[in-house]
């Protein structure tokens, strides 16, 4: 029965959100998905037509791993003050506060989910590659989501006992754009370095995407999936055990 309301609660805080964003703006959703198309449009020009990456198939390349960071990124530096910004809410409404985050993860995600689908679904049939990939999508966006969320929930509680938790994610994951392997392959990372990659959480959410997107390789996607899985749980419990020994300050500290 909980769950039920919970759910209930996290639509309409979802659907209240996407309504207030898009008030008032004659294109709406086209605003949202815009910055990711724009994005994706210059760094494909950029790093295979200025750079002159050499990598078959660019484009697709690039989606899959610019979209899933751009969703992960987005959320936790949107997410991680929420529960600060979000505190005269959460202190006059018995409401709890997994589910006003799950909403603002929830919007970011359906605006994931619409520019992934636009950006890939040309590119695919342009390129003709085989579509058995495609069909593994809706399962490694379970990793991504569940690990994306978990994270954002740890950084928002670590940020309502020190502010300043949003200014530094802010600046680490502007450093993370260019450590993780999103518009280069980490094949191109030198042997000495490839520690960099492995202690990289990023890498594991995004790599299933490149894989099933780019590759193709559903042979090798079993040990992926596993890792990012993994990384997804391990995020999960890092979240719950904070939670669970800072509840009784938490309303204290908002």
């Amino acid at each position: 029965m909980n769950l039920m309301l919970y759910w209930a609660q996290v639509r309409d805080l979802t659907l209240a959100s996407m309504k207030s964003r898009y008030r008032k703006t004659w294109a709406g959703f086209i605003w949202v998905i815009l910055s990711p198309l724009l994005m994706f449009g210059v760094q494909s020009l950029v790093f295979s037509r200025f750079l002159k990456l050499q990598v078959p198939n660019y484009a697709l390349f690039l989606v899959g791993g610019l979209l899933p960071w751009i969703f992960l990124s987005s959320t936790v530096q949107m997410g991680t003050p929420v529960f600060v910004t979000q505190s005269q809410l959460l202190r006059s409404f018995k409401i709890n506060p997994f589910v006003v985050l799950c909403s603002q993860v929830l919007d970011n995600f359906i605006n994931f989910v619409a520019s992934f689908l636009i950006i890939l679904i040309p590119i695919y049939f342009y390129t003709n590659k085989s579509l058995m990939g495609l069909t593994l999508i809706p399962l490694v966006m379970i990793p991504l989501f569940l690990g994306t969320f978990s994270l954002t929930v740890a950084l928002a509680l670590l940020n309502v006992f020190f502010r300043d938790t949003t200014f530094v994610m802010n600046f680490i994951f502007s450093l993370l754009f260019f450590i993780t392997p999103v518009f280069y392959p980490k094949e191109y990372i030198p042997a000495e370095y490839h520690w960099v990659s492995v202690l990289n959480p990023v890498t594991y959410l995004i790599e299933p995407f490149r894989l099933v997107i780019y590759e193709g390789a559903v042979e090798s996607f079993g040990v992926t999936y596993l890792k990012s899985m993994a990384m997804a749980l391990a995020f999960t419990v890092v979240a719950l055990v904070y939670w669970k020994r800072k509840v009784n300050e938490f309303y204290r500290r908002i």
